[in-house]
């Protein structure tokens, strides 16, 4: 597998008076291209921090943070802000379609984001949103929404889709409908997926799984087999 990211001795810290607070300690980590990546942890265990860090939203306080061996963590704000339009999907709990748009107008705001834009009547039949393409958010179902938010993320064809708790607002059999998918997508586009959950059950659906506790690696472990979303038992 090629590595897509490096972290070397990675900190995060905030000053909160006359003390240090590291939101990541002393991090080590390599990822893979065309992985799907679980990061698990209780609150203020340090996963948002990593993803915000990895996605260049923030910067570091201490280490390196490669992607595809050019330091990110180093980068200008104007150059960031191209490595997210050209590398970088988001997917988030809180769905965020605007509400005066309809299917299809919340999808084109990826595409036009994008120089090599996926086929957006391929992706809706994919995602099963044909018959839906002229309705506005408050005419979807939760399921319908995020699998919007799915295909607005995806129309761009990013390297790297983070899932900030993509199942967090969903009941069992919404979410895994909404995970087979993004499983599906992995498969057919290769696309590189970092998960940010508190329920363990996603693990099972990972190649590789990293736990936090407390800003710090806990352990890293490369699943043998993956399991199908459909299969996972619910946390």
């Amino acid at each position: 597998m090629k590595e897509l990211y490096k972290l070397e001795n990675v900190y995060k810290t905030y000053k909160n008076y006359d003390t240090d607070y590291h939101a990541l300690k002393d991090i080590d980590l390599t990822l893979n291209k065309g992985e799907i990546i679980v990061i698990l942890g209780p609150s203020g265990s340090g996963k948002s921090t990593m993803l915000n860090l990895l996605s260049g939203i923030d910067s570091p306080s201490k280490g390196k943070i490669l992607f595809e061996d050019t330091r990110i963590d180093k980068m200008k704000e104007s150059e960031l802000i191209d490595y997210r339009a050209n590398n970088l999907g988001f997917i988030f709990q809180s769905y965020n379609l605007i509400p005066s748009l309809t299917v299809k107008e919340n999808i084109e705001l990826g595409k036009e984001l994008s120089v090599n834009p996926l086929s957006m009547k391929e992706l809706v039949n994919q995602v099963g949103l044909e018959g839906h393409f002229h309705k506005y958010p408050y005419q979807l179902s939760g399921g319908q929404m995020q699998r919007v938010a799915i295909a607005r993320a995806l129309v761009k064809n990013p390297k790297v889709l983070f899932c900030d708790e993509p199942t967090g607002a969903l009941d069992e059999e919404t979410g895994k409908k909404v995970l087979e998918l993004l499983q599906d997508m992995n498969e057919r586009y290769h696309t590189t997926m970092i998960i940010v959950t508190h329920n363990p059950s996603i693990a099972d659906m990972a190649h590789t799984v990293i736990r936090m506790n407390s800003g710090t690696l806990v352990e890293v472990t490369h699943n043998k087999t993956v399991q199908k979303a459909s299969e996972l038992r619910w946390a």
